[in-house]
Order: C-alpha cells, then structure tokens, then sequence
C-alpha cells in the first residue's frame, strides 16, 4: 500500500505555471535590455530591426500581427515614435509602457542651438504642401530628445523598473526577473566606467554628428555636439545652413564629425573641405549589429571606440 500511495504523488499533475507574457519592443537597444531581463523566461519580439528608421515606419503586416498578439509593448514614446503610437491606438489588447515616461528616466531637451533649419527655411525647401506633411514624419529636434537609451543612468534605471513591471505581470519568475536585472544593471555599471576611462582624455571636446541624436552619450562622457548636419531626421540642409556649419567648425577648431549609416557621404564632404576634420560613422540603434542581450553593450562600445579613434588622431 505504502508503495501505491509513493506511485501516486509522484504521478500528481504538477501546479502548471502561467506562460510569461509575450512581450514586443520597438527599437534594438530596447529590445536588447528587455532581452536581459527575461533571461531564462522568454525572448521579446523586435519591432523594428535593421536600416529602418524608427522615426519613420511603415507597418508591415507582420509587424501588425507581432503587436495584436502582444500582452505588453515597451517603447520609446511618442516623442521617437509617433507612428507607433498611432499604431498603438487601435490595439484593444496589449498594454503598454513608454520609456521615456517612466519617472526614473532623465530627459535631454533640445535646445535653441540644435535647430539648424528655420521653418521659413525649410517651407522653401520642401514647398509649403510637402513641409505641413513632413511635421507628422519628420522629428525637427525641439522639445525633448528622445534618444534616451544612450544614456547608461537611463539604461540602468529602465531595468530596475522593467524588472518590476515584468515581476508583477510574471509573479512565477518574479525573482529571476530581479536577478537578471541586477546582473545587467552591474554590467552597464562597468561599461560604463571603462566607456569614462577611455572618453576622459577628451573631455570637452568638441564634435559634429549626422543629427542630433547622440546628445544623451555625449553628455554622459564630457563631449560636446556643437552642431549637426541635418536639421531633422530626415530633413536635407540647405547650401547656407551647410556653409554656416563649415564656419563653425573652423571658427571653434572642431576636429571630427560623424556621419551615420546610410546617410549621404557628400553631406560631410561638404563641411569637410578646407576645415582639416576627421570623420567617422555613429550608429544611434545598432542598425548593424545582431539583435540579443549583448547588442546594448555592443552598441555603446561601438560608439566609444569610433570617437576615441577620431579624436585621438585616427580613422574610422
């Protein structure tokens, strides 16, 4: 009997466990922190992968299926990601969580200084039909920067709050989620001071970028963005704001500019010629590297070894 009675515990039906939600995110970098935090629980979907430009998309059908199966979406917000938040609108199901919204995040605002292109200025270039559209797709860099995952104090800060908010969705993973999170946090943690180490050397430098994109980073490690190419992410300069960008790096010794992948490498020529300037290519998303846990610390080592290689003298 006593043997019948062991046989049956232990072909009990175990407790089964609820599946973890099925989680969506939009950019690489987001979806490369999530990722460390689900570790060992599951793996987040990527929205947007590749060259596209977050700024701008045209959902494809699979894209709208990965959001209308989605428990919860983690974005940027509106302020990258406009489209999506239409997008976001007409699901009835996923819940959602902007980071740039969360009360732990810090916000970079763009200043005065960052808009090279008035609006007179870019009704002439565009048409006046064409720049009343392009407000809806165009970010045109005033108000907040929402490039926020380039700043380690926001990387940080988002997984401690993704760790909550996953625990009380997953209370069954609820401690590995805190783990995994803490482990992560050490790593950026690291990151970050050997990014200080190698960036210290430099500090107040001064650099141009593609766009204003790269605030949060620069800020971060003691460089200074004093101007950039384009206007807006996907606005053209205009042949003065290109010349009046040519007089600024000569006026302040500007050593090295950047260009972005795919951009168009005639626009660096231009402020290029007679200045001396060293150039180089920053990626804002990782738009070349695997998408996982490890893009996020990919990316910012990236970025660090670029400017170093620059501002030290060298090429990309």
């Amino acid at each position: 009997m006593k043997h019948l009675l062991f046989a049956s515990v232990l072909l009990a039906p175990l407790p089964a466990l609820a599946d973890p939600p099925q989680i969506v995110t939009d950019i690489a970098p987001v979806h490369s922190l999530v990722a460390q935090v689900m570790a060992g629980v599951g793996t987040p979907d990527l929205l947007v992968s590749g060259a596209t430009d977050p700024h701008s998309v045209a959902l494809k059908p699979s894209q709208a299926r990965l959001l209308e199966q989605a428990d919860l979406v983690i974005w940027m917000g509106a302020d990258l990601e406009p489209w999506l938040e239409r997008a976001l609108d007409g699901l009835a199901r996923a819940e959602t969580i902007a980071l740039l919204d969360l009360p732990a995040t810090t916000l970079r605002e763009f200043s005065d200084a960052d808009v090279h292109l008035h609006e007179e200025e870019n009704a002439t270039l565009l048409g006046e039909e064409d720049a009343a559209d392009g407000e809806e797709h165009d970010h045109d860099h005033a108000g907040t920067d929402p490039h926020a995952w380039l700043s380690p104090d926001n990387a940080r800060a988002w997984l401690g709050s993704l760790a909550e908010e996953l625990a009380a969705r997953d209370p069954d993973n609820a401690g590995l989620y805190q783990e995994n999170a803490q482990a992560a946090i050490v790593e950026i943690s690291r990151l970050d001071a050997e990014i200080s180490a190698r960036l210290d050397p430099f500090n107040g430098a001064e650099i141009v970028t593609m766009h204003d994109a790269f605030g949060y980073f620069a800020g971060s490690y003691g460089l200074d963005v004093i101007g950039t190419v384009k206007p807006g992410d996907a606005s053209a300069p205009s042949a003065a704001a290109l010349s009046d960008l040519r007089d600024l790096v000569a006026d302040h010794g500007v050593e090295c500019a950047f260009s972005e992948p795919g951009a168009d490498p005639d626009l660096l020529a231009a402020i290029e010629q007679g200045t001396g300037l060293r150039t180089g290519v920053l990626d804002a998303t990782g738009t070349t590297l695997e998408p996982g846990p490890e893009l996020y610390a990919a990316l910012m080592t990236g970025l660090a070894t670029t400017l170093e290689t620059c501002l030290s003298g060298g090429s990309d």
